[in-house]
């Protein structure tokens, strides 16, 4: 969830001055990652980051993600809604009943959420700027899903439940001509935009929201005309289009995407198993790369274009990824996956891929998420 177009001038690179906003601070101290804890189950561990998140949560029940872009010198509001229900959901499915403490800010979370909402900066919008909303409104949508079918949404039941309707009918609004989303422009869709958001359109349609079959017709389309022969995802736009420019995807950097665009893919009917392992080896095989740009400044550096901020997120969905193999495969990927995560835990039990401390709820949360493995739901297949 990051940026590099100007609000003012969605055409104009932002980068440059992304890396210039933020020259001036201290560049991160060199650490030895400290070795996995071999000592720890997976259990104990997310025991360890649960009471981390509770304790990080800010003032009003948020957990904001935090990158470089501001409004009005401020996270914007879509980062803000969009990291606490990621927040959210982790202790959802992860915190025990018995964590009162966890318990309670899960109830906060619930209702900085629901206030925010109304925050005019939330309105569905297919303006052509700079504009992060719609990550609110699909990770908003996803946590309100999960809330209504866990039965946890207490007292809220009926404003989670209205939510659901309109942030379905928002995301539905804010797709755009090529059949996805984006943020950053509204020329041309992100191809990891546009898979999380499918993901929360499918848990809509389990708690009976309108979805027209053909918003995921057109989504799927646009997803695999952004695939490239060798498996990677063009960033944003398709090939068609990036053909024209004599550009073509590079696959150590759409290993942070290529796993869940697959996913999403098969979940729709247009992907396959086979597409899915291709992507998770080749997020292996290229890990390293992702390592390189983890605390750094800057966000798409070549030769890769790749961006801290992909970091935790290409771990989530690496990992969502591997519970739709064959469960024969499943035991081996979970293992082979838990070791490269595990290389990044820092030493008081949170995840953080950015310069930032409070870009630690949404690494934290991630991680989390990423840990249960098959103890999150799965989107319900389209025509499953």
């Amino acid at each position: 969830m990051n940026h590099h177009r100007s609000m003012k001038n969605p055409g104009l690179n932002i980068s440059l001055l992304a890396t210039m906003a933020i020259a001036a601070l201290p560049a991160p101290a060199e650490t030895e990652v400290p070795d996995a804890p071999a000592s720890l189950s997976t259990d104990e561990m997310i025991t360890i980051a649960v009471n981390q998140l509770v304790s990080i949560q800010e003032d009003g029940g948020m957990w904001p993600y935090e990158g470089v872009y501001r409004v009005g010198g401020e996270i914007p509001i879509g980062y803000r809604v969009g990291g606490t229900a990621i927040a959210g959901e982790a202790l959802l499915f992860a915190a025990k009943p018995s964590n009162k403490s966890a318990q309670g800010a899960l109830d906060k979370g619930i209702a900085f959420i629901l206030k925010h909402l109304e925050d005019p900066l939330m309105q569905p919008s297919r303006e052509n700027r700079y504009d992060v909303r719609v990550w609110g409104h699909a990770y908003a949508l996803q946590f309100f899903c999960h809330l209504l079918d866990q039965k946890r949404a207490g007292q809220r039941q009926a404003d989670v439940r209205k939510w659901v309707d309109k942030l379905t009918q928002a995301l539905i609004v804010e797709q755009l001509e090529d059949g996805g989303w984006n943020y950053a422009t509204r020329r041309r869709h992100a191809s990891f935009v546009t898979a999380p958001v499918v993901q929360a359109l499918l848990y809509a349609r389990t708690q009976g929201a309108v979805v027209p079959q053909d918003v995921f017709e057109r989504a799927g389309k646009v997803m695999q005309d952004s695939r490239e022969s060798n498996g990677a995802f063009h960033y944003s736009g398709t090939k068609s289009a990036r053909r024209r420019d004599k550009s073509r995807a590079k696959l150590p950097g759409s290993i942070a995407r290529s796993p869940i665009c697959e996913a999403t893919l098969l979940l729709i009917g247009d992907g396959s198993t086979e597409r899915i392992k291709q992507s998770i080896d080749a997020f292996h095989e290229h890990w390293d790369e992702l390592e390189k740009r983890r605390k750094q400044h800057g966000t798409h550096v070549p030769p890769y274009g790749i961006a801290p901020y992909y970091f935790y997120f290409a771990h989530r969905y690496a990992a969502q990824a591997i519970e739709l193999l064959p469960e024969k495969d499943r035991k081996q990927e979970r293992a082979r996956f838990l070791e490269k995560l595990l290389r990044t835990r820092d030493e008081d039990g949170t995840w953080n891929d950015r310069v930032f401390p409070r870009s630690r709820n949404y690494g934290t949360a991630m991680s989390i998420l990423a840990l249960l493995g098959e103890r999150t739901p799965m989107p319900h297949p389209l025509g499953g």
